[in-house]
């Protein structure tokens, strides 16, 4: 579920009789109402993030903060708190000196009011636009003196599979921290008898019973899968919820969920397994040395008498065996030491030509005589737009022969030639980027779409994470399919508040609300996998609505009189307090995060006029040696992310004269662009950049820019990759 929904923490407390308003994570109190000055009279003095569970489709998170009143007299607080999307509210409880008191039911009062001392109430607050996240109001009233009261919120909150692991997405508090806690703690619970393991976002817990993050951090929550997501031979699951109207009539109506998700398939059995591992620069450094650990990871639990071949890939596809008739097993390490050792001695490039790498993959699997070949792609998953499934298809039909030769396996024993027929290998893509395993894969990104229509299968993981002692290597051979042309019918009285996606991607499954009127209704959801068709038509599960309000108190005298009471805000909460205690949260999910840093048509023709242009000219001056009339236009077309050109080309069409070595030296000049990489900036740019040359009829020769419009680059921003939908769904 995706990590776009989760946004920062927000706090807002309040004090009775305050007369500044609220601001998100921060504390304002009245001081000429106070006799204490000069100090924060309400301290958060810890807060706490616990993972204690999960049902497959939500995690049971806790939120507890410890609040003291440090001041010599009662004091009441309003805190408003963003929560996670699609996240509901399902418990609250209060401790005092360590005893915990659970909360109750409670409805809506209808105007402000008192409510009995010790009384803490919690309410849902729905998304005030479609961007903003629902949230809490936690009201405290009269919090003892020189007293720790702690207040913990049950939330269920939607997850998502990533590989072997579940991953939750807890948002970062406000930078403005006054009075709260400087630290927080984060804490999955142990499930049976073994200890707990749980990472926060790269760092493992190691054994420690928690671990201490910067509160103004958004952290990605991640914990072992366990024996819930097991490969299956049903790739698409569904889970379907129905909410009742609270009427007492079964058939009077109510609200509906949806989950949907791809569900790890059976372990692929190849005979011959080829590496194709990117190369280009928008990869991490670190990738090809975390990409071979996982790799040898997986290849120690092959059988033994498997072969396998590595090629790396960027504007050209190397390989990285020596080429030969015995191919190496899996499990000869002075092969894999040999490829190791050419990873290590290489660098990155500009380019990711995967259309080559598959060309030479295929001529080598050929060359090998494989039956059963599995190709796994590593790969930062930005791939050029213009890498279409056509080309790539065509590869494997080109390069089989109807008779491959003989090969030979390690043991020097001859193979007989494979079946009379081409052979098309089954294409795993191990998607490892950072930004996408926050956001997940949607089906429009480039790589998704190209798996859809090639067939191949997705894995969003994390290589360094892939070890032999977590037994995940075999995750890469039970990657979920990519489900394409998705459907979800609904009977007439039945209706999606979402906009239905596309389709499904590993690390991207929804969650889609929707009303009914009558009896709840049959739900059929279609959509293809490859060639095959999948249909499946989940049972409805009936579940309770959450509660209007939850109370709790901290005195003896409990919370009966407080829940007959009804929540409601202390009067001097007035609509400036609430507003500015809206806009906080508003604010802090818009402006949350660190900037992207997106390219922009000036910064591309700044780059292009001193990277590409002088280079272009003295290519045109070296054609004009050879031809004085040559002249005419060429369009430079780029595709660039993540601070590398992908993709270079240029169209001499409009050119007077064909020159074959002054338009091999324009790819070269296109080459030469660099560009900046913004920071979490994860679109991929197409650029158009016309030169039109002039030869030297009266003067001079000259280059100049020709604008197409209202200037030289016609920039393509290449919405949705990862980007937030109108109501976006939680990715899994």
């Amino acid at each position: 579920m995706l990590a776009r929904w989760l946004t920062r923490l927000s706090f807002a407390f309040c004090v009775a009789g305050s007369a500044s308003s609220a601001r998100a994570d921060s504390l304002s109190i009245d001081l000429q109402a106070n006799p204490e000055r000069n100090f924060q009279v309400v301290q958060e003095l810890s807060y706490e993030a616990i993972v204690v569970g999960t049902d497959g489709y939500h995690a049971d998170l806790r939120l507890r903060v410890a609040l003291h009143n440090a001041s010599n007299r009662e004091q009441d607080a309003v805190l408003s708190l963003a929560l996670p999307r699609e996240s509901q509210i399902h418990g609250l409880q209060v401790a005092r000196d360590g005893v915990w008191t659970p909360g109750k039911s409670t409805g809506i009062a209808p105007e402000p009011g008192r409510r009995e001392p010790g009384s803490v109430y919690v309410r849902p607050l729905a998304p005030t636009t479609a961007s903003d996240p629902p949230a809490a109001e936690l009201v405290v009233f009269s919090l003892e003196p020189n007293a720790t009261t702690q207040i913990e919120l049950h939330v269920k909150a939607p997850i998502r599979l990533r590989g072997d692991r579940w991953q939750l997405d807890l948002p970062g508090r406000g930078p403005d921290r006054t009075g709260l806690s400087p630290e927080r703690r984060i804490l999955v619970q142990a499930v049976g008898k073994a200890a707990p393991r749980f990472w926060v976002d790269a760092s493992a817990n190691a054994g420690a019973p928690f671990l201490i993050t910067q509160p103004d951090d958004p952290a990605v929550i991640s914990w072992p899968v366990g024996q819930v997501a097991k490969a299956s031979n049903r790739p698409l699951d569904a889970r379907l919820e129905v909410m009742p109207d609270d009427d007492g009539d079964a058939r009077s109506g109510g609200r509906f969920r949806l989950y949907l998700r791809m569900q790890p398939t059976a372990a692929s059995k190849p005979d011959h397994v080829v590496v194709l591992l990117d190369r280009s620069r928008s990869t991490d450094p670190r990738m090809h040395r975390e990409a071979f650990a996982a790799i040898s990871s997986l290849f120690d639990s092959l059988p033994a008498n498997l072969t396998f071949d590595a090629i790396s890939f960027a504007r050209q596809a190397r390989p990285l065996l020596p080429d030969g008739a015995a191919w190496p097993g899996v499990h000869d390490r002075a092969a894999r030491d040999r490829v190791a050792a050419t990873l290590d001695a290489g660098s990155r490039e500009q380019g990711t030509d995967l259309t080559a790498a598959m060309t030479l993959a295929g001529q080598r699997i050929s060359a090998r005589g494989a039956r059963r070949p599995l190709i796994l792609v590593l790969t930062d998953g930005m791939l050029p737009l213009g890498a279409g499934a056509g080309p790539i298809g065509q590869v494997f039909s080109a390069s089989s022969p109807n008779k491959p030769p003989r090969s030979t396996h390690p043991d020097k024993t001859p193979r007989p030639a494979a079946a009379d027929k081409s052979v098309r290998p089954e294409i795993v893509f191990v998607v490892d980027e950072p930004m996408l395993a926050r956001t997940g894969i949607t089906p429009e990104h480039p790589v998704a779409a190209l798996a859809a229509d090639l067939g191949a299968r997705i894995t969003l993981t994390t290589l360094a994470h892939i070890t032999g002692e977590d037994a995940s290597a075999n995750l890469l051979l039970t990657a979920p399919g990519v489900l394409h042309d998705l459907d979800v019918r609904l009977p007439r009285q039945a209706v999606l508040e979402d906009s239905l996606p596309t389709g499904l991607v590993a690390g991207n499954a929804v969650i889609l609300d929707g009303l009914y009127s009558g009896s709840p209704p049959a739900v059929q959801i279609r959509g293809r996998i490859g060639d095959r068709r999948e249909q499946l038509t989940p049972r409805p599960t009936r579940i309770p609505a959450p509660p209007a309000a939850l109370v709790a108190s901290t005195r003896q005298a409990g919370a009966e009189r407080s829940a007959g009471d009804g929540f409601a805000v202390p009067p001097w909460y007035t609509r400036k307090y609430q507003r500015s205690a809206r806009l906080g949260i508003t604010w802090a999910n818009r402006s949350g995060g660190d900037d992207p840093g997106r390219l922009d048509e000036k910064i591309l023709k700044r780059y292009l006029g001193t990277r590409v242009f002088p280079r272009a000219r003295a290519c045109y001056n070296l054609a004009l040696a050879r031809n004085q009339t040559i002249g005419g236009r060429v369009i430079f077309e780029f595709e660039v992310g993540k601070g590398e050109v992908m993709r270079a080309s240029t169209d001499p069409t409009d050119m007077s004269t064909h020159d074959l070595a002054f338009e091999r030296c324009l790819i070269e000049a296109a080459w030469m662009l660099d560009i900046p990489a913004g920071k979490l900036d994860d679109q991929i740019y197409r650029v158009r950049y016309p030169l039109v040359f002039n030869p030297p009829r009266t003067g001079r020769p000259a280059i100049a820019d020709d604008p197409l419009g209202p200037g030289t680059v016609e920039l393509l921003l290449q919405h949705g990759l990862s980007g937030t939908p109108p109501r976006p769904a939680p990715t899994q």
